[in-house]
């Protein structure tokens, strides 16, 4: 069976109809071809992201690189992350709620809410607080441990005009 779905795999078969699964009717035999094609699909994707780390530590060292018509640039990609959200209530309605409005907020806005900077940046301004103070004090970034590969496509519209007019193997630092 594995050796049928690699098969098939590697042929780039659009529609199955026309392949040997196609004969397949018994439920515990498309069961088997179910957990091999689901197996494969995680051992490429696997393969897939450990290339992308090693291409990332590359363009990390070395600096973006073009090849064919795909440009791999490395960028360092973070989370924010609410610091105290019962704090952020209060502090935002002027302390103004019980602790029991509070508490419904954020059970209504979830443990995780992260306030949009903009609004955050309006309501610190409306208050007299610097904008970045603001930020400091309420979110903070939680930055990725793992390297992130950014892929781009030349031939896009929407493609950095630097990526464009990157030669074959040339590099941007």
């Amino acid at each position: 069976m594995k050796d049928l779905i690699w098969d098939i795999a590697k042929s780039g078969e659009e529609t199955l109809e026309n392949t040997e699964l196609q004969s397949i009717e018994e439920p515990k035999e498309l069961f088997i071809a179910r957990g091999v094609s689901l197996e494969a699909k995680d051992s490429t994707y696997k393969i897939n992201k450990f290339v992308d780390n090693k291409i990332a530590l590359d363009v990390q060292e070395k600096g973006a690189i073009k090849i064919s018509d795909t440009v791999f640039n490395y960028s360092k990609s973070y989370k924010s992350k609410t610091i105290d959200l019962k704090r952020l209530i209060d502090w935002a309605t002027s302390k103004k709620l019980s602790e029991d409005d509070i508490e419904n907020l954020v059970a209504l806005c979830g443990n995780t809410f992260v306030p949009k900077l903009r609004g955050l940046d309006a309501v610190a301004e409306k208050k007299g607080m610097d904008k970045q103070l603001a930020r400091d004090t309420f979110i903070e970034k939680v930055w990725d441990e793992e390297p992130k590969l950014q892929v781009i496509k030349t031939s896009n519209d929407a493609a950095p005009v630097w990526a464009k007019g990157l030669k074959e193997m040339e590099r941007r630092k």
